[in-house]
């Protein structure tokens, strides 16, 4: 993405009381892990009060004059809305609307990984997108007059094929399905579909900033600089989308992506991490720290790490980042399942 914008803070959540029901519930904290009992304080007197998670009723673990209590085992992380209902002593129905949020209790398993090999890597490329198809490797390029697809060598790290950008367009993720190459830009929500001779056939567009793109067979994967990935359609059609969260809740700037073994493996901008996604739930099941390798002098603030490509042959990573000298091959030793 971008390197001079903080996107996807996670705003402030607060409690939606509904208007025939102002201050019949309570909570002393919005956020949970799985597994929590949630304890719900009820400041008025009631004849009889039930609890709504997401529109399920939900069975009590505990009620007394004061306080219900619901568990949130076999929940799913993220947002949720409880809808406290109640009959108070003069039989008129009381109701309160409560917003919470649920993150994974299992924090992340460290990836251990060792370099393979190190290849040379154009300093000029702005790495946004990096991918293999079969064996040859292909990168997209940002920042406004400077945003590129590419077809690189890999052994010496020169461009073999690259078509420019239009001037105002900052070249984000890429990725390659039915021998079609996508490449998004980053603010102005455009995705670029080239044929694999860079033959630009189609432009769709969609309503999100766009930062990271790969693909699960032939589900597009996107991120947007949020904790959320985007599902879409080859015809950019959205399908579904899941937020990421870790036991310390949700991950955010999630940018350049990469699918692997039934993961998403992404980028956190402006880290040296790579957290591998069930895409599924949109838990955090296991993280890589890229200190080691990062080039020395690498800016922290700029020239950061973003770039993943898998190679299914070879069971390999390739990693780089933002006007990096090196690109390198990694074996990821243990994988999170």
């Amino acid at each position: 993405m971008s390197c001079c914008i903080v996107w996807g803070c996670q705003q402030a959540k607060k409690n939606d009381t509904g208007s025939d029901g102002a201050g019949l519930a309570s909570l002393a904290t919005t956020t949970y892990h799985l597994g929590d009992t949630i304890i719900i304080g009820i400041n008025q007197s009631l004849a009889h009060v039930s609890i709504m998670f997401d529109n399920k009723e939900e069975r009590l673990v505990n009620q007394d004059t004061h306080e219900v209590r619901i568990g949130t085992s076999g929940q799913t992380i993220g947002p949720h809305q409880l809808i406290v209902r109640g009959i108070a002593a003069d039989q008129k129905p009381l109701a309160d609307t409560l917003n919470i949020e649920l993150w994974p209790t299992t924090p992340p398993l460290t990836l251990q990984y060792s370099v393979v090999k190190s290849y040379p890597h154009q300093t000029s490329s702005f790495t946004q997108g990096l991918e293999f198809h079969g064996k040859t490797l292909y990168e997209s390029t940002g920042l406004h007059k400077e945003s590129n697809v590419m077809q690189v060598e890999l052994e010496t790290g020169s461009i073999r094929k690259s078509v420019p950008l239009a001037e105002q367009y900052f070249g984000e993720g890429i990725t390659i399905v039915n021998d079609k190459i996508y490449q998004l830009t980053w603010l102005s929500g455009v995705c670029f579909r080239y044929s694999m001779d860079f033959k630009l056939e189609k432009m769709f567009p969609y309503h999100t900033q766009g930062w990271g793109l790969t693909h699960r067979d032939t589900t597009l994967i996107m991120s947007d600089g949020t904790n959320k990935l985007y599902f879409y359609t080859p015809g950019f059609k959205l399908k579904s989308e899941v937020a990421v969260y870790d036991n310390n809740g949700p991950v955010n700037r999630l940018n350049e992506l990469e699918y692997a073994n039934g993961y998403v493996f992404a980028n956190v901008w402006r880290t040296n991490r790579i957290v591998q996604i069930d895409p599924a739930s949109g838990i955090v099941v296991g993280v890589m720290h890229m200190d080691p390798i990062l080039p020395p002098g690498t800016s922290k603030e700029d020239d950061v790490l973003n770039g993943i490509a898998y190679q299914p042959q070879e069971k390999a990573f390739y990693i780089t980042g933002k006007r990096w000298p090196t690109l390198y091959k990694l074996n990821v030793s243990q994988i999170a399942l």
